[in-house]
């Protein structure tokens, strides 16, 4: 018995040496958003991409995913995603085109299918960021919020990618949201994108918040 006990003690023992090695070798030290050019086979679009990089004490982690798929960013604290969104904010008025088409971008056997096929082909680096933004503070039931990466007016349902004006205007809605987060020091559900003005193709309307001036 007692060398079992020497046994299991000497385990736990490597399990918090294991603990503390990676907490001290693996802290985050910086994080960042980049452009990079792509050319996607599938979709036949030479364009842009937005990454973002993942610096640690011992590695660099690119995460770029052609179906956002963010779930790596999902376990990062509240202030490190604020940081991530408010690089990504900076790509207000970027038309650059993004290397894949419009397409819905989210888990069909986990989330509600979306009704309807927009008009649009094609979307800006600045919808990409915005995108990313949507992933990164609603990562799970995205569905419900912004089916595909094309902004609407909600009213008239107009497809707004091709609008640059709108879009950067749309683009102050989420930088209030991410200034209360900020205040805040966390996402929270404050973090509501899609208003009465503009929104999201396929969000459904329990999403949407009144438009204030």
């Amino acid at each position: 018995m007692k060398i079992r006990g020497n046994i299991l003690s000497f385990f736990l023992m490597l399990i918090v040496l294991q603990t503390v090695f990676c907490k001290t070798f693996a802290q985050l030290k910086r994080v960042r958003v980049e452009k990079t050019t792509c050319w996607h086979e599938r979709d036949q679009i030479q364009g842009y991409k937005l990454l973002v990089v993942m610096e640690y004490n011992d590695s660099t982690i690119k995460i770029l995913d052609d179906y956002y798929d963010l779930e790596k960013l999902a376990s990062l604290s509240d202030s490190i995603k604020l940081a991530i969104v408010g690089q990504l904010l900076q790509f207000n008025g970027d038309l650059s085109i993004c290397c894949r088409k419009v397409y819905r971008y989210y888990y069909e056997p986990y989330e509600r299918v979306c009704v309807g096929r927009p008009g649009s082909q094609t979307y800006p680096i600045s919808i990409d960021a915005l995108y990313m933004i949507n992933k990164i503070v609603r990562p799970y039931g995205i569905s419900f919020y912004s089916c595909f990466p094309v902004v609407i007016d909600w009213k008239t349902k107009k497809e707004l990618n091709d609008c640059p004006d709108l879009i950067a205007d749309y683009y102050k809605i989420y930088e209030e949201c991410y200034k209360e987060a900020v205040r805040a020091e966390k996402i929270g559900d404050g973090f509501q994108f899609n208003t009465t003005k503009y929104a999201w193709y396929g969000a459904i309307e329990d999403t949407v918040r009144e438009w204030i001036e």
